[in-house]
């Protein structure tokens, strides 16, 4: 992963849209089902030091809702996602008490990506913590990117939109980072 990432870095093309890294992964015979890792892994690196210094309350979390309990989970659905209630049922609850405890402007439970980028465009935070897939990830960090908000994105550890798995120590990790 790492050379592919340099040889994308030292390439002198602009990476801020998809499409010049698709082509540029294409051409040097890289697998499709890379790109959005490789993409995701790139704007992680390029925005780090930039999401350090932003204050935790301008950033918001996003967790997919299949992260919940499916079977279990007593959330109910409003406009702006998924409702925890902090049963205890999934890790979901986890990242709400750190976030309360750091003062984060918010945490959403969203189902797709499009309430995501609604979320962003209404609410505009100064940077996000995103946890998807990473198709997912990789579309919302373009959008999000082109708004002048700071993203860093925690993929899943196991996906397929129902009773995914989100490494909590990793997702926590990220919204600590702060240097202020």
């Amino acid at each position: 992963m790492r050379e592919i990432i340099s040889k994308a870095a030292s390439s002198g093309l602009d990476f801020t849209r998809r499409g010049a890294l698709k082509s540029f992964l294409a051409r040097i015979d890289i697998e499709q089902d890379t790109y959005d890792m490789v993409y995701t892994t790139i704007k992680n690196m390029s925005f780090e030091k930039d999401f350090c210094k932003i204050p935790y309350d301008n950033r918001i979390v996003f967790l997919p809702q299949c992260l919940r309990n499916a079977n279990e989970c007593p959330a109910e659905l409003g406009k702006d996602g998924y409702r925890c209630k902090k049963c205890g049922k999934c890790p979901i609850g986890e990242v709400f008490a750190l976030a309360e405890e750091l003062g984060y402007k918010g945490v959403y439970i969203v189902p797709g990506s499009s309430l995501v980028r609604n979320i962003i465009d209404r609410d505009r935070p100064r940077a996000v913590v995103g946890v998807a897939c990473y198709l997912e990830l990789a579309e919302t960090m373009e959008h999000v990117a082109l708004l002048d908000t700071i993203p860093q994105g925690v993929p899943l550890l196991k996906d397929g939109c129902v009773d995914t798995i989100a490494d909590m120590e990793k997702v926590k990790g990220t919204m600590r980072l702060y240097i202020g």
